[in-house]
């Protein structure tokens, strides 16, 4: 049997890190602990952490954040398949072997970064990682694995690369043209009636389901790294296809819900189309109680837009 070695965890919160020697160097078998934060070792006995084994971190309940090193080469099948709190993990910028749904049950995973160099803090890796792929690219990897749900685009000697970002596009505008009531039979046969906190039903189930899809493309028009024109349009045309005053108005409803206070959303509706003059004085009463910044704006945009064809039609009327 081949010797387990313990080793204490150095993030806050404790733990230790169970590994057993694989190859030239080490594998982490699994964590034991409580703690937010994991951070693995790159070096046990002046051998390399080349591997993290199969289920390591499978349905570790605590974790926010794990950090792997450099050294490691190899990630198996579902190392950190439902672990509900991570939010965060840094891989490293290398080609990696890995194995089948990582990230599996992981819905609150929001961003992979990658590491570029050894000996970096936090704040230089996040850093290099922009140099590396550009604005927005961490929250990308992660949903293409969480949401996209396409595991050929782990991998992070591509991120970034036109192909890659052509495909992850390519994904998204399949994702938001799948019909709404996509996946409801199975959920439904399978007893789940839980969805983020709200109960599925056929009613709510479609709006939960736009309401997803509506995030990303708010996300993606939020960060257009290399976002093709065409590709745009098509987002636009989501946005504006679910503004208010539509029989389905979630890209409203999502920005009073989730980002009342953000100027970027509301000027990404505008743009998109979804301000009109059919439903402008609905749309600032529902923000009687907002933002005086949001609301001048509106009435900005108002004036700009559309006080000019009040004018033409006096004009009209005078003659």
């Amino acid at each position: 049997m081949e010797e387990e070695i313990l080793i204490e965890n150095t993030a806050n919160g404790g733990g230790q890190i169970a590994v057993t020697p694989y190859k030239k160097g080490y594998a982490v078998k699994r964590y034991r602990g409580v703690a937010e934060q994991v951070d693995v070792p790159a070096w046990i006995k002046e051998k390399p952490v080349i591997a993290v084994e199969r289920k390591a971190f499978l349905s570790c309940k605590t974790i926010k954040k794990i950090t792997l090193p450099d050294t490691v080469e190899e990630i198996g099948d579902w190392a950190f398949a439902h672990a509900e709190q991570l939010r965060t993990i840094i891989i490293p910028h290398r080609y990696l072997i890995r194995g089948k749904e990582l990230f599996l049950g992981c819905k609150r995973l929001r961003e992979i970064v990658l590491r570029a160099r050894d000996n970096c803090s936090e704040g230089e890796e996040h850093n290099k990682h922009d140099k590396i792929g550009g604005e927005g690219l961490g929250r990308m990897l992660a949903l293409a694995v969480t949401v996209l749900h396409d595991y050929f685009l782990f991998d992070p000697m591509e991120v970034g690369a036109d192909d890659w970002i052509r495909r992850w596009d390519e994904k998204l505008i399949a994702l938001i043209e799948l019909d709404d009531l996509d996946g409801f039979e199975e959920l439904w046969t399978c007893g789940e009636e839980d969805y983020e906190g709200k109960d599925y039903d056929i009613k709510s189930y479609p709006v939960e389901k736009r309401k997803m899809k509506l995030r990303l493309v708010y996300f993606r028009l939020l960060h257009p790294y290399k976002l093709a024109e065409n590709t745009a349009c098509r987002l636009q045309e989501y946005l504006r296809s679910h503004t208010k005053g539509t029989q389905t108005p979630e890209a409203w409803e999502l920005i009073v819900e989730e980002h009342p206070q953000e100027l970027a959303y509301y000027q990404l509706l505008a743009a998109s189309g979804g301000i009109m003059e059919e439903n402008f004085d609905s749309l600032l009463e529902d923000l009687r109680e907002g933002s005086a910044e949001i609301k001048a704006y509106l009435l900005r945009y108002k004036e700009e837009h559309f006080a000019a064809k009040d004018v033409f039609a006096a004009f009209e009327l005078d003659w």
